[in-house]
């Protein structure tokens, strides 16, 4: 009798197809995260295990805090469109940090940034809110969709922000160090990354990413089975 689906270690875009009618997306994104050797990493789990080290040393936090997300760890882009396409070594390492406290504070530090471009003129009376450009908006718009779902992205922020440049900083360190550690011949990607308010918050990311892709393919997570 041949195995479940979630046990094949990275789907094909057919056996996505497959994967998307048979589970909930919270099911896929719990395999996908706890039980799940990143795709990048396939043929060096002892170099994730390193990996994790390094960017747990940069953010303070423990190395099973560490996540890689996005098609370094599935194998292929789960974008609707782009299904067929298979991770290369010139795609991003996309990694997710699990820490209440960096999302604390990346948050705060936003609000600061926030507070700069939004504070009103108190020496008018009364007082006068300055006008917000739709550039600025639609980041602020990002921001706040992706805070209440517990998620910091710092790609929400303008490049000028300082708390996003903060965080880049931080990660180039990192990701110096990481791919100091050849991961493989052909690897040259970069690292980037997120934080999430805690690993629930991480699963409900994912989980939005897979219903969305769910969606894009014509398989609506509503009718999925268990």
């Amino acid at each position: 009798m041949p195995g479940s689906l979630l046990a094949v270690p990275y789907p094909s875009a057919d056996e996505w197809r497959r994967i998307l009618k048979q589970f909930h997306a919270e099911a896929v994104a719990h395999k996908l995260l706890l039980a799940h050797i990143p795709y990048v990493f396939r043929d060096e789990p002892t170099k994730f295990a390193l990996f994790r080290r390094t960017i747990a040393d940069a953010f303070h936090v423990d190395p099973c805090h560490i996540f890689i997300v996005g098609s370094a760890m599935a194998g292929r882009s789960l974008k609707g469109d782009s299904i067929n396409e298979e991770y290369s070594a010139s795609s991003d390492i996309d990694t997710l940090i699990v820490s209440e406290h960096l999302f604390t504070s990346y948050v705060m530090k936003s609000l600061e940034w926030l507070n700069e471009v939004s504070r009103p003129d108190f020496t008018k009376v009364p007082p006068e809110s300055p006008t917000i450009p739709p550039s600025v908006s639609v980041h602020i718009g990002r921001l706040s969709m992706h805070a209440g779902r517990g998620i910091w992205r710092p790609d929400s922020l303008p490049k000028e922000a300082p708390v996003r440049q903060e965080f880049f900083e931080a990660f180039a360190t990192a990701s110096l160090k990481v791919l100091g550690l050849q991961l493989s011949d052909d690897t040259v990607a970069h690292v980037v990354g997120r934080v999430a308010r805690s690993f629930d918050c991480a699963v409900d990311d994912l989980a939005t990413s897979i219903r969305r892709l769910a969606w894009d393919l014509g398989n609506p997570q509503e009718e999925a089975a268990e």
